[in-house]
């Protein structure tokens, strides 16, 4: 009797996962035909950018939800909301996750609010998550040959800036772009038939897999919340170099050329980029924030205000746009300042921490019409 009905069972269950499939078949193909991604990375052999027309749910930071990523026919990362651009008022903002503000909606990202906030802009953020200035002088130039003029250029000069162009970005006989040093990223694109047929034919099992996972986490994220967070800041090894003498950080960071040969690779790209806006008479500005253990730790060894006030100088920037005094007061006046302002045990930046830079760029950078 038993043996009946775990039969029973067993075929019933063997004939709803077929009827599942089918139907899962028949929505991937005929109902929901658009990808399902993890995100909108394009890998070449030794460069990445973002796929054009793309929309991912990426999920990157260990202490942040799933946020939304789409990208324009250009492949720059936008609201994924179509309206009508201003190609006589464009304002273009580069940098690394910062900029590209990871671990956020795009509409909760300092850029999204700037864009919101100036309907008639045509807003272009270069930003993503790796690259740094030998990026950004690449970028801009490949915009001005598309006939793309800014009105306003922003680089966002972050600390990895220097661990970047030293250990990750290098140049190439043949490459009008920087070139991966090291080849750490994959080509995702290779992948075998049974998880391609898998990957186009079974989408609702994906899209209800990824509403479970995401439930979860949300539940996860929001108990996470809930804890109190630590009274000092995480040292980071990107940024050590701060507060700490170079010789006691690991040597790796700064392979294989040098710390000093990175500080003059961003001196180098950042004047290129500041002649390229005075050739096609743009404003040009340069944006700094602090990462939390610099707040907590200070800049006794490399100060990266005096650093960053003097290269504006020396290139003639339009001007310096100096978060960390606007952060430092956050710190001296709450308890809970790195809770308010990056995602817990990281240096990006919350909603609220966003929400400093895009009004700090908008007194600032905003303050004289075009």
């Amino acid at each position: 009797m038993i043996k009946k009905k775990l039969t029973k069972v067993t075929t019933f269950f063997l004939i709803y996962l077929f009827v599942f499939a089918v139907a899962d078949i028949l929505f991937s193909n005929f109902i929901y035909k658009q990808d399902i991604q993890n995100n909108c990375y394009k890998y070449t052999e030794n460069f990445y950018y973002l796929k054009k027309n793309c929309y991912a749910k990426e999920k990157w930071l260990k202490n942040s939800l799933s946020y939304s990523v789409h990208t324009d026919n250009n492949g720059f990362r936008f609201s994924g909301k179509k309206n009508s651009k201003n190609f006589d008022k464009i304002v273009t903002f580069s940098g690394g996750s910062f900029t590209y503000g990871m671990g956020m909606d795009y509409n909760n990202t300092f850029v999204g609010m700037i864009e919101s906030s100036n309907k008639e802009l045509n807003i272009i953020n270069l930003g993503l998550a790796g690259y740094s200035t030998s990026a950004f002088n690449y970028q801009l130039k490949k915009l001005i040959s598309n006939k793309m003029y800014p009105k306003k250029i922003f680089v966002a000069l972050d600390v990895l800036d220097v661990s970047n162009e030293t250990s990750r970005w290098g140049e190439k006989i043949g490459y009008e772009h920087p070139v991966l040093i090291k080849k750490e990223v994959i080509n995702v694109e290779n992948v075998d038939k049974v998880k391609e047929f898998k990957r186009k034919n079974f989408k609702g099992s994906r899209l209800l897999a990824r509403s479970v996972n995401n439930f979860f986490r949300y539940l996860r994220f929001y108990f996470t919340t809930l804890e109190k967070q630590p009274d000092k800041s995480i040292k980071t090894p990107w940024g050590s170099f701060l507060y700490t003498n170079i010789e006691d950080i690991d040597k790796s960071l700064w392979e294989p050329l040098s710390f000093e040969k990175g500080i003059l690779k961003i001196k180098k790209n950042i004047g290129e980029i500041s002649k390229l806006a005075q050739s096609i008479n743009a404003e040009f500005y340069i944006i700094i924030y602090p990462w939390p253990d610099a707040l907590q730790y200070g800049q006794n060894n490399f100060n990266w205000e005096e650093f960053a006030d003097n290269l504006c100088l020396d290139v003639s920037c339009t001007k310096l746009i100096n978060l960390f005094p606007d952060f430092r007061n956050i710190k001296e006046n709450s308890k809970n300042w790195i809770r308010e302002i990056y995602i817990k045990d990281d240096m990006h930046l919350t909603k609220f921490g966003h929400k400093i830079v895009s009004k700090k760029i908008l007194k600032v950078g905003f303050d004289q019409s075009f």
